[in-house]
C-alpha cells in the first residue's frame, strides 16, 4: 500500500492542519498522526512545525509540507512493519512438563505437605 496516499491533510484554520491516516475511521482518535502549524520565520521562507502524536518523534521542523507528509508516510510504513503477524512460538506438548525433573530424593508434590 502506498502510505503517502493513505494520508489526509485536514485544515484546522489558517496555517494549521491535522495529518490523518485514512485507513482509520475519522471519528477514531487513532487516525491523527500529527498536528502541523506554519510558523513565521525571519527570512520569510515557509517553515512548518509538526507535533507528532503517534510514534516517538516529538516535535519537528520542516521547510515544506511535503517533508511533513513524507515523514508521516515513513511513520505509517514503520508501524505497518511492526504490525505484521509475529512468528509463532514453539510450545510444549500438552501435559508435558519439559525441563522439570525430579530426583529420587524429592517427594511427590502431593505428599510434600503431608506428614
Amino acid at each position: 500500500m502506498d502510505n503517502y496516499r493513505q494520508l489526509e491533510l485536514v485544515p484546522l484554520g489558517e496555517g494549521a492542519w491535522r495529518v490523518c491516516d485514512r485507513s482509520v475511521a475519522s471519528c477514531d482518535a487513532a487516525s491523527v498522526i500529527a498536528y502541523v502549524e506554519q510558523i513565521p520565520t525571519d527570512d520569510h521562507e515557509p517553515s512548518y512545525e509538526a507535533v507528532w502524536v503517534q510514534g516517538a518523534r516529538g516535535t519537528t521542523r520542516h521547510t515544506s509540507m511535503q517533508s511533513v507528509l513524507l515523514m508521516a508516510a515513513d511513520l505509517l510504513a514503520a508501524s505497518a512493519s511492526r504490525a505484521e503477524r509475529p512468528k509463532p512460538i514453539a510450545h510444549f506438548p500438552p501435559g508435558g512438563r519439559r525441563g522439570v525433573s525430579r530426583t529420587a530424593t524429592q517427594p511427590p508434590l502431593a505428599a510434600a505437605g503431608a506428614g
